[in-house]
């Protein structure tokens, strides 16, 4: 009797179901196997260098190495080592497990692969459809860079020659597709940093074009306008300061609050792509345009300043 209700509960036990893996215990367990399978390192070609741990992780964890190692036509990739990834953690707060597990895994890795063999000799200025159904942009100016992201080799091979390889030191993220880089208080108001001059320059060219009104309109200098109106000059440099520099600070998805980066990043040409009015004048009003008339109002402020202090009354 007891040896029959021991091998009961022996069964029972067996039949018992598992706590449920978690997700991460998942993917460890499909990469350990695919590894173990189709992962060699002869099979994997220049991607089994052990300088992409981290791609192939990704790509296990969105199931997309055997569609690339099956693939019936050649692939090329652009593939970024485990340094681009520690610099993606650093730049962007993420850690790479955080990026491993994020639903829109598969559409940043697919970006990252394009349809045929295309060698470096292959590439040319404009834009290449990726797997992802986006485009990225290439620029074989000085030296080749895909989406402002430099190839620091090219033409290896993997999967016994299926697939083309070229090596990129950064992680080719999709417009919109992860929080924007994040920078440093130090970084952004730095002497050598953008926001200084530019933040400079708006509030000089706003002030320039006022004080130009009241002289005009009141008759008064410019430093009896600044006198007879001190808080309401300290308070509109403030607010125009602020909204120039408090969205640099923003993390929110494909953001960029530096101008000269802003007009040529993916974000900006995504939003604005198509769009005839921008077109038309997105040369005009670059940030080289707005960066001339920042510093010829801060010199005009400052020359309008002295020329009156000296006159002794309102050039106007």
């Amino acid at each position: 009797m007891r040896v029959a209700l021991a091998s009961a509960r022996l069964a029972v036990h067996r039949r018992r179901p598992h706590a449920r893996p978690s997700i991460a215990n998942v993917r460890r367990a499909a990469a350990v196997e695919a590894h173990a399978s189709t992962s060699t390192k002869d099979t994997l070609g220049a991607l089994g260098d052990g300088r992409f741990t981290k791609l192939l992780a990704a790509l296990d964890a969105a199931e997309l190495t055997s569609v690339i190692a099956t693939s019936t036509e050649p692939l090329t990739v652009f593939a970024p080592t485990d340094s681009a990834f520690a610099r993606a953690e650093r730049e962007r707060s993420q850690a790479f497990e955080e990026l491993a597990a994020r639903e829109n895994l598969g559409e940043i890795l697919k970006h990252h692969v394009v349809s045929g063999s295309v060698r470096s000799g292959d590439l040319k200025n404009g834009s290449v459809k990726t797997l992802s159904g986006r485009s990225i942009v290439v620029d074989v100016s000085s030296g080749v860079k895909v989406d402002g992201v430099r190839v620091a080799e090219a033409d290896k091979e993997a999967f016994g020659g299926n697939v083309v390889v070229h090596v990129v030191d950064e992680v080719v993220f999709p417009a919109f597709s992860i929080n924007a880089k994040v920078q440093t208080p130090q970084e952004i108001l730095a002497f050598e940093g953008w926001a200084p001059e530019v933040i400079n320059g708006r509030v000089a060219m706003l002030g320039f074009v006022l004080a130009l009104f009241g002289e005009i309109t009141t008759g008064e200098s410019f430093t009896q306008q600044a006198a007879h109106n001190f808080g309401e000059l300290t308070h509109t440099m403030f607010v125009w300061s602020l909204a120039s520099l408090a969205p640099a600070f923003s993390s929110n998805e494909g953001y960029e609050a530096n101008p000269f980066k802003m007009a040529g990043s993916k974000e900006w040409e995504y939003v604005f792509r198509g769009c005839p009015p921008w077109l038309a004048v997105k040369d005009r009003l670059s940030p080289e345009v707005e960066q001339l008339n920042g510093r010829a109002a801060m010199v005009g402020c400052a020359s309008l300043i002295v020329l009156e202090t000296l006159m002794g009354h309102a050039l106007f």
